[in-house]
């Protein structure tokens, strides 16, 4: 027998002591023996563990330093899950992968379905990660550098059309919904800032709202409709939870990410309208104020962007209002 297996009967006997008969314990090893004979037994391998402690406490520093930088939880996650993929795909130490483990492993998310959008997403996560890791000398260099960006096939982001809001508008069965829908639409908030949100950041009186948890911990300050009041009181006067969280879930807890997305989900199902997420309306959002002629500094300061170009990717504009444009301003 080898050194595996009597290592095994071994502990199995010393387990078994103090609760069996040693007549039972015999019987069982015997058995146990006897079944052996089908199966090989190796000593757990404590390579992959230390590189799982390693590579651990490597993502952590990083996650602790994006916190500090103030990146929301949802990108935290999402830069944390591609570094735990590329592990599990090529098995080693975060300081020896290489530039070819790092072609391999978006190969092989290529080949699982991915998108060139999603792959480019991931190779920028994995970019970010490598170069933290240059800039605290972890690793020499960044093995990402020699990763040509992926091309994706630019894809145009169309906002909500009136018809799409009319049917969305229809379609709700509670006050909730409705409630949700009108101040999504009249804020241009984040799904995140909305599930952040509390009762008392809005001052009712100039329909104010003080978005306190957005990007980066900013705090800044945004407008709803009357609209939006009429619909929100509504909701609130019926609603059963006394908390200070604005929306509420059936659970009675506070409506989170996913439970936002999970009603509009099933509201755009409803309403027969396609590609229904709390996004879509923050770009409706900002495409509308732009078509009335807001000035995009105006704009960039609603959103609670740093960066002007990350506006103007929200602002959709079509062919109509170029044409009409075009007539207006020909001489």
């Amino acid at each position: 027998m080898s050194d595996c297996k009597e290592k095994f009967i071994s502990s199995v006997s010393t387990a078994l002591v103090g609760n069996f008969t040693q007549s039972q314990i015999e019987m069982v090893i015997n058995e146990i023996i006897k079944e052996l004979g089908n199966y090989e037994l190796k000593n757990r391998e404590t390579a992959l563990m230390s590189f799982v402690d390693v590579n651990d406490g490597i993502m952590k520093r990083f996650c602790a330093s994006l916190l500090i930088e103030g990146k929301s939880e949802g990108t935290i996650y999402q830069y944390r899950r591609t570094a735990e993929r590329l592990f599990e795909t090529v098995q080693k130490h975060f300081t020896q992968i290489g530039v070819y483990d790092i072609r391999y492993f978006l190969a092989c998310e290529k080949q699982r379905g991915l998108s060139n959008t999603s792959l480019e997403n991931t190779r920028a996560n994995l970019s970010a990660f490598f170069q933290w890791m240059t800039n605290e000398e972890i690793i020499p260099a960044n093995p990402c550098a020699k990763i040509k960006p992926i091309k994706c096939a630019e894809k145009v982001k169309i906002p909500y059309s009136t018809i799409d809001l009319d049917k969305l508008r229809i379609a709700c069965k509670t006050k909730k919904e409705r409630a949700l829908v009108e101040f999504l639409l009249a804020t241009g908030i984040r799904v995140s800032e909305l599930a952040a949100m509390k009762v008392n950041d809005i001052d009712w009186n100039n329909l104010s709202v003080i978005v306190m948890k957005g990007k980066g911990d900013k705090q800044r300050t945004t407008y709803m409709t009357d609209l939006a009041k009429t619909h929100l009181i509504a909701y609130l006067e019926e609603r059963k939870e006394n908390g200070d969280y604005l929306f509420y879930n059936s659970k009675h807890n506070p409506l989170g990410d996913n439970g936002v997305r999970h009603i509009l989900n099933n509201l755009g199902e409803r309403a027969n309208v396609n590609n229904v997420h709390p996004h879509r309306f923050r770009r409706t959002f900002a495409s509308g104020l732009a078509a009335r002629g807001m000035d995009i500094q105006e704009i960039k300061k609603l959103l609670g962007h740093s960066d002007i170009n990350t506006t103007m990717e929200y602002i959709y504009t079509s062919d109509v209002q170029v044409q009409n444009s075009y007539r207006r301003y020909i001489a």
